[in-house]
């Protein structure tokens, strides 16, 4: 199954299809729900970055840890999702990120039946795409992982990467260069990283690049690869994009470079 799905494939679909909506705002963390409150796809329940695809701060792990299995088996089965029985499809408003993010979890617990949306909120109601404040009541299901953990980074992988591994940093340039870092303590970027910014993989309207512009942007990618952002969020549609163009699917250190800095054994990490 193609990670995206288009507003028109979606309407289209005959077959029940279980939708997600994750927006979010990072300066206000309560206002995707307020704007699910407002209007959202009929049939959608709500996902929170921090409520449901973040486990809580601890030391390290970064600004937005990745959840435990136990945790997302648990969030999953709420939702409803029977793995690789459910198909669902997942939309934000803010290019994809959040969503590529569930996304990204739930291909990494095994469910390959899941699709981000191209364009998400915005391009469902420039279509005409019917919107509803309905909430509706999910029933839940007895979701069973099956781990791919060659999708995920640890550290060690990215310490020790080897040539022709590529370690790309999908944050903004400025932030990469460490000329402006807004959020984290540190600046500046994991030693051997190349810049490709989640952005830049994102046209104007929140779809993704065509594939044209995706494969010359992505150049030397592939499944050994390893992404990296801030806290393992906005690289998803990196990830996500690499897929998409038939690239493979790229490991992600989802601590990103929040958690780099937290190491002492890391150079740059006492530079803070």
């Amino acid at each position: 199954m193609r990670p995206l799905i288009t507003v028109d494939n979606l309407m289209k679909l005959q077959t029940p299809v279980l939708r997600l909506d994750c927006r979010y705002d990072l300066a206000d963390p309560g206002d995707g729900r307020v704007r699910y409150g407002r209007g959202h796809l009929p049939g959608a329940s709500y996902v929170s970055l921090d409520d449901d695809l973040c486990a809580p701060l601890h030391e390290h792990g970064g600004r937005h840890p990745l959840p435990s299995i136990e945790a997302m088996t648990v969030l999953f089965s709420r939702l409803g999702v029977e793995r690789n029985g459910t198909h669902v499809v997942v939309y934000d408003d803010e290019g994809g990120c959040y969503a590529a993010r569930l996304w990204w979890m739930l291909r990494y617990m095994g469910h390959e039946r899941v699709q981000v949306l191209d364009g998400g909120f915005s391009a469902w109601q420039t279509n005409g795409g019917e919107v509803t404040k309905e909430v509706p009541d999910r029933v839940p299901a007895a979701f069973e992982a099956d781990v791919q953990q060659e999708m995920l980074a640890s550290l060690k992988d990215v310490v020790e990467k080897p040539a022709p591994e590529l370690l790309i940093d999908c944050r903004a340039a400025e932030r990469f260069a460490g000329k402006h870092e807004p959020i984290d303590r540190v600046a500046g970027h994991i030693p051997g990283a190349f810049n490709m910014p989640w952005m830049e993989l994102v046209g104007e309207d929140g779809s993704l690049r065509p594939l044209g512009e995706l494969s010359e942007l992505l150049i030397g990618v592939d499944e050994r690869s390893i992404m990296y952002c801030g806290s393992g969020v906005t690289a998803c549609v990196n990830v996500l994009a690499a897929e998409q163009s038939s690239l493979g699917l790229p490991r992600l250190y989802a601590g990103g470079w929040s958690d780099w800095i937290t190491w002492p054994e890391n150079p740059i990490a006492r530079e803070g």
